[in-house]
């Protein structure tokens, strides 16, 4: 099945930008590389079922009411103090943040712990208001970016609530998303490790796994609500667990043997295993730093060993 990925979205230049950066505040010698973004997956719900998300078929991908527990982000964060975290927390995933009960809560912790990190939330902005706009920024959150699905006319609508709660255009990012198929719905479109399928514009699983690198385990982590670590959020059917936080700490799962060996197969440009080997993602457009700091880590390593 051939794919079609030439759209790119405008909000990857800015991301690019913040995942380097932060990479060149941590380099240390003989440590390994620090992840630069850090995802929640806060809850098992969401509002919407969209074509390109796994979550239109409800039956492989049910709602699910369950959520992370303020004991279990609260060690989380109590590990990112260790280190000094100061890149990119961020709330998206797999499901609508702000259907999770107490998220300003989670953005006051995370700024108590980490008070230089970046605190973003993806949203499809339909539970937000002005009032929970002023809340949430309140609490300490840095950016909060609103995919619209339903067309132009949404933008009035969220710049007004922008407007009403004193919020600036970098405060407050819009992203289009009401495109048609053809035009990859205004999204840079994957098939979400073989989750989705649609065949009007060639996506679907990969017969053949890709031979390229893939930059996402080098530079973010997610974890989902119950604890488990997953290899990105590409992974909708959690065909990898690299760990989990109930167990032990984020820091040591960053830098563990499954990580090892996903990052030494994708050094080598081989996507060969689960769930790469159905993936899709264009996964080179952000990271490339923390891709080859990795490389020189590992090599490190092994020479030391010698």
């Amino acid at each position: 099945m051939k794919t079609n990925q030439s759209f790119i979205d405008p909000n990857i230049a800015r991301k690019k930008k913040l995942v380097k950066r932060h990479l060149f505040g941590h380099l240390q010698g003989g440590a390994p590389p620090v992840f630069s973004l850090i995802e929640f997956n806060l809850l098992g719900l969401c509002n919407r079922k969209c074509v390109f998300c796994p979550r239109v078929d409800e039956k492989t991908f049910p709602n699910v009411n369950r959520s992370i527990s303020l004991f279990l982000y609260e060690t989380v964060m109590k590990d990112l103090k260790k280190i000094g975290f100061d890149g990119t927390i961020l709330y998206s995933a797999f499901s609508e943040p702000l259907l999770y009960k107490g998220l300003e809560e989670l953005i006051r912790m995370s700024r108590k712990y980490c008070p230089d990190a970046r605190i973003e939330i993806v949203s499809n902005g339909d539970l937000a208001t002005a009032a929970r706009l002023k809340a949430l920024f309140a609490a300490g959150l840095t950016t909060f970016s609103i995919s619209m699905y339903d067309g132009p006319h949404q933008e009035r609508h969220f710049r007004g609530l922008q407007k009403e709660a004193g919020l600036s255009d970098k405060q407050v990012i819009l992203r289009v998303r009401w495109l048609t198929a053809k035009e990859h719905f205004g999204i840079t479109l994957s098939n979400r490790a073989g989750a989705i399928k649609i065949d009007d514009i060639g996506i679907g699983p990969l017969k053949t796994p890709f031979k390229a690198p893939c930059y996402y385990p080098f530079y973010q982590i997610l974890i989902n609500y119950d604890g488990e670590v997953l290899l990105c959020a590409h992974d909708w059917a959690k065909r990898l667990v690299v760990g989990n936080v109930n167990k032990e700490s984020i820091l040591d799962i960053w830098d563990n043997a499954v990580l090892k060996r996903v990052r030494t197969r994708l050094i080598e440009n081989s996507r060969d295993f689960p769930p790469c080997d159905l993936c899709d993602a264009k996964g080179v457009l952000i990271g490339k730093q923390h891709f080859e700091q990795w490389r020189e880590y590992y090599g490190e390593k092994k020479t030391h060993k010698k």
